[in-house]
């Protein structure tokens, strides 16, 4: 039985799973590796309207600041959701402070 060279998932438990020579990836995996490259590609674009702000008014600013921080405390408690779900499953702060690339201890700070 063909299983999943990431997550290992059997064949017959997922959607498709594509062959290649010595590795198979499920739709799974390969949603997160989409999702995985597409912030990496995010990340390396400057910000929208970077060069704009220096032209801003004080008012519009003010209201662009506080929408960035509501998105920014959204997706910190989205983090910590995910965090919370993976120690509940039995990952390991080495394995967490890996995916965000920084050591166990700094993971175990900030989340646990």
């Amino acid at each position: 039985m063909l299983t999943c060279s990431f997550c290992g998932s059997k064949a017959d438990t997922v959607a498709a799973l594509l062959a290649g020579p010595n590795v198979n990836i499920c739709d799974q995996c390969i949603r997160i590796g989409e999702r995985v490259i597409k912030t990496r590609d995010a990340l390396e674009q400057p910000p929208p309207g970077l060069a704009q702000w220096a032209k801003t008014d004080n008012e519009v600013l003010l209201c662009e600041i506080a929408a960035t921080s509501e998105l920014v405390d959204t997706m910190r408690d989205t983090l910590q959701t995910q965090i919370l779900e993976l120690r509940r499953r039995g990952i390991g702060w080495t394995v967490i402070g890996t995916a965000l690339g920084v050591s166990h201890q700094v993971a175990q700070e900030r989340f646990g």
